[in-house]
């Protein structure tokens, strides 16, 4: 491609116009890219699926797509053969494949299916910017300086990471993140998805049926793979490296079909990945202090605008709607109600918003 008018001493890669789509089936993901990519003019959109991702491309032109391989139901590679197979404005587009991918021949892989090219998840600010540079059209592409998007020290920084947690990382997280709030905000959507995943992969878990040293349910066995492997790239995406470990070793033997392997490492898996919502309460008790107090009129005005924007799947409205009743101080013990409604804004799961939703109204109504 001619970037032969790119302003080289611009602070980091700045495309203004530019749209990028990104697949993934962990909103944790499409919001990290969101963020690392605010400050470069980039509009970024999201999709959920393979099968939304098909929906879009139908439509919308997109300058990159970003695609996440392992998914549920319909995987990266069968959604990106169908759209080269279209007719639609991406069928050109290109298609840069995302993967934590465990398999040393992945880069062949994703080569001799056509991809344009590919990137190990967790992805690196810098990196992003870089190929991103290569792949948006010339004309779109006003600024970009080499090594301009190496994370930066947030100002609070010092504050953040002064907690000695168990298992996390700091060095190695910040790796993933251009600046401090970014780090703090995926940190907080996992810390609100802990319960979620545990719960779903202990259900994949008993569906397994396993018996006489072999898994009987294939299907159940898909999903607890595509589970726990969304399981590792969040943890560590984040930097606790022992839960991203044990994820891998589940998904190796998830792949390899070992019911011994995943009987004996399941149940002390989901213990550790649990053990995380009061070993990551630290970070947020300052902010748990500064509660507003309770307003029932705007409590409820909130939940009415997450409602809203849930109907639409409008994330840019769900996800501040969620934060403001994050805010209030409850006056009955609803903390639990609230952190797994955000836990369903940051899946997207519509009904589980629909259910919190209601129950957090009922009990406003009453106080």
């Amino acid at each position: 491609m001619n970037n032969s008018g790119k302003d080289e001493t611009k602070d980091g890669l700045y495309a203004p116009g530019a749209r990028v789509l990104v697949v993934d089936d962990n909103s944790m993901n499409c919001k990290l890219v969101k963020s690392l990519l605010k400050k470069t003019g980039i509009e970024v959109f999201e999709a959920f699926s393979g099968q939304e991702c098909l929906s879009k491309v139908e439509t919308e032109k997109y300058d990159v797509i970003l695609m996440d391989h392992l998914m549920p139901g319909m995987d990266g590679i069968e959604t990106f053969r169908r759209i080269r197979q279209g007719s639609g404005p991406c069928v050109s587009s290109p298609v840069i494949a995302l993967s934590a991918n465990p398999d040393t021949d992945a880069k062949e892989l994703y080569n001799k299916e056509g991809f344009s090219c590919y990137l190990k998840k967790p992805v690196k600010p810098a990196l992003l910017e870089q190929v991103l540079a290569d792949f948006l059209p010339g004309e779109l592409v006003k600024g970009y300086a080499m090594g301009a998007a190496e994370a930066s020290e947030g100002e609070d920084d010092s504050k953040f990471d002064e907690y000695d947690i168990e298992g996390l990382d700091w060095d190695f997280a910040k790796i993933h993140f251009s600046d401090i709030d970014t780090l703090k905000e995926t940190i907080n959507n996992f810390y609100l998805m802990i319960k979620r995943d545990a719960d779903r992969l202990e259900e994949y878990y008993k569906k397994l049926e396993i018996y006489n040293g072999k898994i009987m349910n294939e299907f159940a066995l898909s999903e607890y793979r595509v589970l726990v492997h969304s399981m590792k790239s969040s943890a560590t995406l984040i930097g606790i490296i022992p839960l991203a470990g044990m994820a891998f070793m589940l998904e190796r033997a998830a792949i390899a079909k070992d019911a011994k392997t995943i009987g004996l490492l399941n149940d002390v898996f989901l213990t550790d990945w649990r053990s995380y919502s009061e070993k990551l309460k630290p970070l947020f008790a300052e902010k748990l202090a500064k509660a507003s107090e309770f307003d029932k009129a705007d409590f409820l005005a909130h939940l009415k605008k997450l409602e809203d924007a849930s109907e639409f799947l409008d994330v840019d409205s769900m996800d501040p709607a969620a934060k403001a009743i994050s805010e209030f101080k409850l006056p009955w013990s609803g903390e639990d109600d609230i952190n797994a409604l955000r836990g369903a804004v940051a899946a997207l799961d519509i009904d589980a918003i629909k259910t919190f939703s209601c129950k957090l109204r009922e009990e406003a109504l009453k106080h």
